[in-house]
């Protein structure tokens, strides 16, 4: 399993995917971290997490693409299986190595999160922002495992990053899916 995350890891940033999908995430979190808590002197991280979220909806899907379509396009997915690693391996070699893609922004979060605190920050403000990064983060591996899925169903890249992002969307969507189907409202 640990060979398979570093060929993963490596071909992340041997490629552009990885240096691109780190490089949108911090310009959106800058952007929105220096609007929304350094111009208003908020302390809240959240509504920053919460603006990026729907940037992770567009590049997770394209971080995951790649990982068994173009295994399967290549065809070296017959030679990644009879490898003397299980399935099970492959799989949490591959879904380990992009959530250590997608924890390197979360880390510059964290350091983000500890300038907010340095900056008069309360101790409790600063537990709710690095709980509010948690969730954030496993809400990121949580899209990475549904695309890496979608990924393993199709041989074509675009197929895959097109129906990673239409579940990430339609799940983005689903409270608002549901308040509009509600039992007891009534078109008259």
């Amino acid at each position: 399993m640990f060979a398979i995350f570093k060929r993963e890891l490596r071909s992340y940033f041997t490629s552009l995917v990885g240096y691109v999908v780190i490089g949108v995430m911090l310009a959106f979190t800058g952007l929105y971290y220096s609007a929304n808590c350094l111009v208003y002197g908020t302390s809240d991280f959240s509504t920053v997490l919460y603006s990026t979220t729907l940037v992770m909806l567009f590049l997770l899907p394209a971080l995951t693409m790649r990982s068994f379509a173009d295994e399967r396009r290549n065809k070296t997915d017959q030679l990644l299986l009879t490898s003397p690693v299980s399935v099970w391996g492959i799989v949490l070699g591959k879904f380990f190595a992009m959530a250590a893609v997608f924890a390197l922004p979360c880390a510059v979060d964290a350091v983000m999160i500890f300038i907010l605190w340095a900056l008069g920050g309360t101790v409790s403000a600063l537990l709710a922002n690095l709980a509010g990064l948690l969730c954030y983060f496993l809400l990121g591996c949580a899209a990475i495992a549904l695309c890496e899925f979608l990924s393993g169903l199709t041989e074509n890249q675009i197929i895959a990053a097109v129906a990673g992002f239409s579940a990430l969307l339609l799940a983005y969507l689903m409270p608002s899916l549901r308040s509009m189907f509600n039992a007891g409202s009534a078109v008259a």
